[in-house]
């Protein structure tokens, strides 16, 4: 403490008490409340503050649940008695305590978080309320208590009642309150002259490094003499403000006041310092970043606008202003409707199709490639628009739409539109082009002489794949070049797409009739050409087409007959090959094109059953049972597999068919029973789903789950041809899977071309012998030699084995005897539905036959 005169640095200097609250019983309790109400704001209760501000810095110091900090997790802390909770800078709720759930009438602690504060807490000062679950209302009071450095706010909740007597203040807690939010108090007492300074004000000075009585004069001093300057002019109420920059970024926020009696008669000055030097850091840096973002908005070159959620533009840069030619007074306050150029359906809530609601953030923004906006004069400016949400100051969330004029781009793409009868690589008819060219000769007198024929390179993708893009395009344009440097008159050469080509001929008879131009075309694509310094050997597999002598015939039509046969010759022929569309191939090209559109819809509607064949022990045991996929169509009856797989071989659906065969057999045989004390597994075949694939080990994983069937009854049958030079990620994913219980087995091993090594490195359990070497085994010396080789060497590897096929008691006699594990075939059972599966697990095991001669050995 020191002494001031009036005038401040008459009378002399008084030593202070060595009691830090030494002062009346009066004077403590005012001075008590007024700290209190310095660092937290009137009406509260420090104690609750504190563990709420105690409850904050845990929350700001616990381990992230992403990317958590290295490091000890702090000690817990206890909650405080009081409701309470923590909110972040957008003012939602991220932790309560239960005294606040049980206040606002929430389930738990965490129907709190997330909430937002102005729909938890409504009103002010003191009409402030508690909403609650039910939707009553209840007075309250809080302390709101900033963390400094983050952006987390402690609240404590105190329910209001008008009856109870203010709570006493415990010193301790003032003065912990006024440490942590680095304030502190001074008063000057009039009578005496003598200023006193709190102990959290001295460490406040201590810790910004100044000395508050440097060169014999307090710091206090100046506002003192402010002060006692109105009190002399009869200004009993007046109140001083100053900030002080200090050294270092520092700045002190010091507040000074008269304190009067009851009476009226001035007795202190009382003064509050605060450090806000975080704040004002906190502040500079958020206006140098608006500066910042203004600099960037004015540079960037397309326009930018910030829209609010009912869509009316609150803020733009100048790109967007120009763009629209509108100022920017004139731009803010516009709906967004209104700066659309169509007039477009809002489906009621007034905004255009291009504006709809995303989460925050830019990754959730979206594109629109080209929409109309209205500039002032009336005129459309066609735009591509990028549109996100992001946060607004007060916590809600606003559109960012940036615009990229893109009305050249667009007229340019709409003359290519309309005038693109030109492939751009090769120069010749594209496919428009040439449809137009064919649907005028049939116009005309000689349309029984047109033809056309479609030709296609053999293994093209081997090219790209080899040499690069830009060769295969090189080719591409060597070709074009060929064919019209070297047809004969009256054909024109036009490109399809990618590596397909046509040539349409107006009169055939004039190239010696159709099938000529056919081998013309074949051998004009069969050709070796210089490819980037490498000689490339092309050929083509080409089909023809005529019109028919009766009926109608369009262009899309003929040259659908073309490329039919063309692919009917591919079928038929390895390269090179020449189709010629007759009835039956093109009837045959749109039963295979319904075909597939059929068993698409069958795959996504579940138009497809399971039939399954039981595997049985040597003696009658049901190991598992084989999954066979059947198609009852409803109009052509039960279609073959022979008839359907090809179909979805060559239309890209293998991969389909597969997943819903896995997933309907796992679903199938989890609720079949046990049998024989143990469950019967269920083997399903892969063609399209492949381990080689990105999501094998996803898709088999997500069947298996969604089913509830045991990870060890799923037996996975993989072609032999299929298991040639896996990469590491698939033998890896084959491995994961049979760690989990999963087992693999080789289907029709010995007819395709793998090798012993590459048998040895599949994590395979099972190998099943193909069918081809089962139906002669008991009289054809070669199917016997084979078989037992299979065997032999499966068991060598730790392999079982599973003989397909039989049929007869002959073959199961001669396969159990070299060895065979288990046995596949209509001997034991055909094919059933999954109650029939459920049946023969009930009757427990199938019949086997008791004995038969054993043919001489071989």
């Amino acid at each position: 403490m020191r002494e001031l005169g009036h005038r401040l640095g008459d009378g002399p200097v008084i030593e202070p008490p060595t009691e830090p609250y030494g002062a009346s019983e009066p004077v403590l309790r005012a001075d008590l409340y007024r700290e209190r109400y310095a660092a937290l704001g009137a009406e509260v209760h420090p104690e609750a503050a504190l563990f709420a501000t105690r409850l904050a810095r845990a929350v700001a110091e616990s381990p992230e649940q992403d990317g958590a900090r290295p490091g000890p997790a702090p000690a817990p802390v206890l909650l405080p008695t009081e409701p309470a909770l923590v909110h972040d800078r957008c003012e939602r709720v991220v932790r309560a305590n239960a005294a606040l759930a049980a206040l606002a009438g929430a389930a738990d602690t965490g129907a709190l978080t997330g909430a937002r504060m102005h729909r938890l807490l409504v009103g002010s000062g003191d009409d402030l309320q508690l909403v609650r679950a039910d939707g009553s209302l209840v007075p309250v009071r809080v302390v709101r208590w900033p963390l400094p450095g983050v952006d987390l706010t402690a609240v404590v909740v105190l329910e209001r009642d008008a009856e109870l007597a203010v709570p006493v203040v415990d010193p301790a807690w003032a003065t912990e309150l006024e440490r942590l939010a680095r304030v502190g108090t001074w008063s000057f007492d009039l009578a005496t002259s003598t200023l006193e300074r709190s102990g959290t004000l001295d460490e406040l000075y201590r810790a910004i490094g100044i000395d508050p009585d440097a060169g014999g004069r307090p710091i206090e001093g100046d506002q003192v003499t402010a002060l006692c300057g109105e009190l002399r002019a009869g200004n009993t109420t007046a109140d001083h403000h100053v900030e002080l920059a200090l050294p270092g970024d520092r700045l002190l926020s010091c507040r000074a006041q008269v304190e009067c009696g009851p009476d009226g008669t001035p007795q202190r000055l009382i003064g509050v310092v605060h450090d806000v030097s975080a704040e004002r850091v906190a502040r500079c840096r958020v206006e140098r970043s608006g500066r910042r973002f203004a600099d960037l908005m004015a540079l960037v070159p397309g326009g930018v606008a910030l829209l609010d959620p009912t869509g009316r533009v609150v803020d733009a840069n100048g790109g967007m202003c120009a763009l629209l030619d509108v100022p920017l007074e004139g731009l803010r306050g516009t709906a967004a409707a209104a700066l659309s150029a169509e007039d477009e359906p809002d489906g009621g809530t007034g905004l255009p199709g291009w504006l709809r609601p995303v989460p925050t953030g830019a990754r959730h923004g979206y594109r629109v490639d080209s929409a109309p906006l209205r500039r002032a004069d009336g005129t459309t400016v066609w735009c591509e628009l990028a549109v996100c949400a992001t946060e607004a100051d007060d916590g809600g969330w606003l559109w960012v739409v940036a615009c990229t004029d893109v009305s050249d781009r667009r007229r340019a793409a709409e003359v290519l539109r309309s005038a693109g009868t030109v492939d751009e690589l090769t120069r010749l008819p594209n496919r428009a082009a040439g449809l137009e060219l064919v649907d005028r000769l049939l116009a005309g007198a000689g349309r029984d002489r047109v033809a056309v024929v479609c030709g296609d390179l053999d293994d093209f993708a081997r090219v790209n794949s080899s040499l690069g893009h830009d060769a295969g395009d090189d080719l591409l344009v060597a070709l074009a070049a060929r064919l019209q440097r070297e047809l004969p008159f009256g054909c024109t050469a036009a490109r399809l797409g990618a590596d397909e080509f046509v040539v349409i001929c107006a009169d055939h008879a004039e190239v010696g009739g159709p099938d000529l131009l056919a081998r013309t075309v074949a051998e004009l694509l069969r050709t070796t050409i210089t490819v980037h310094g490498r000689p490339v050997q092309m050929t083509a597999t080409v089909g023809l087409a005529t019109p028919v002598p009766t009926g109608e015939v369009r262009a899309a039509d003929l040259l659908r007959f073309a490329e039919a046969a063309m692919h009917d010759a591919k079928r038929r022929q390895a390269r090179g090959g020449i189709g010629i569309a007759t009835d039956g191939v093109v009837s045959s090209a749109t039963k295979a094109l319904e075909l597939e559109a059929e068993l698409r819809a069958a795959i996504a509607s579940d138009g497809l059953v399971l039939d399954y064949q039981p595997v049985v022990g040597p003696d009658g045991t049901v190991l598992s049972a084989e999954a066979l996929v059947r198609w009852p169509h409803p109009e052509r009856g039960l279609i073959p597999p022979s008839d359907f797989l090809p179909v979805a071989q060559r239309s890209g659906l293998l991969r389909e068919l597969d997943l819903w065969v896995l997933r309907s057999a796992t679903r199938e045989a989890a609720a079949w029973p046990e049998h024989g004390g143990r469950r019967c597994s269920v083997a399903v075949n892969l063609a399209g789903l492949l381990p080689g694939d990105a999501g094998f080990r996803a898709a088999v994983s997500e069947a298996v789950s969604e089913a509830g069937l045991e990870w060890d009854r799923l037996v996975l049958e993989l072609v032999e041809t299929s298991l040639v030079a896996l990469p590491p990620h698939a033998l890896a994913a084959m491995a994961e899977l049979t760690e989990r219980g999963v087992r693999f087995a080789v289907d029709d091993f010995g007819t395709g071309y793998s090798s012993l090594a590459r048998l040895k490195e599949l994590p395979a359990q099972t190998v099943k012998v193909d069918r081809a070497f089962v139906t002669g085994i008991a009289d054809d010396p070669a199917d016997f030699a084979v078989a037992r080789a299979v065997v032999d060497m499966a068991r060598a590897m730790g392999r079982t084995t599973v003989a397909e096929g039989v049929e007869t008691a002959e073959q199961f006699h001669v396969l159990r005897g070299i060895g065979v594990d288990a046995y596949q075939g209509w001997l034991f059972s055909r094919p059933v539905r999954s109650p029939g599966v459920r049946e023969v697990l009930s009757r427990g095991r199938l019949a086997t036959p008791a004995s038969a001669a054993r043919p001489a050995a071989v």
